[in-house]
């Protein structure tokens, strides 16, 4: 499929939502049912190996995960790059 300038365009204004996966785990019902605060679940990621960037539940990226102004941030190390990308939101239709 052909994107044209005008679809460019017009994706540019869609909003999205961006997540950043920290890690994963596998566990049992009763292991998740029992937990409560304080509790420790161990994620499948090593200490500042960094998040994966999904839009609309697709991997498009990953990146550090930093502190700025008290708030987690992710810095963008590797992404897709942008015409995979906009094909992904035309194919999904995102607009």
């Amino acid at each position: 499929m052909e994107i044209t300038e005008q679809d460019y365009s017009s994706l540019v204004d869609a909003q999205i939502s961006v997540d950043v996966l920290l890690g994963s785990t596998d566990i049992d019902i009763q292991k998740f049912l029992s937990l409560s605060a304080g509790d420790i679940v161990s994620l499948d990621k090593l200490a500042g190996a960094g998040g994966d960037i999904y839009v609309n539940s697709r991997i498009i990226g990953m990146g550090d995960i930093i502190v700025i102004d008290e708030k987690l941030a992710v810095r963008i190390q590797d992404a897709m790059d942008v015409d995979n990308v906009v094909g992904y939101f035309f194919n999904e239709q995102v607009l």
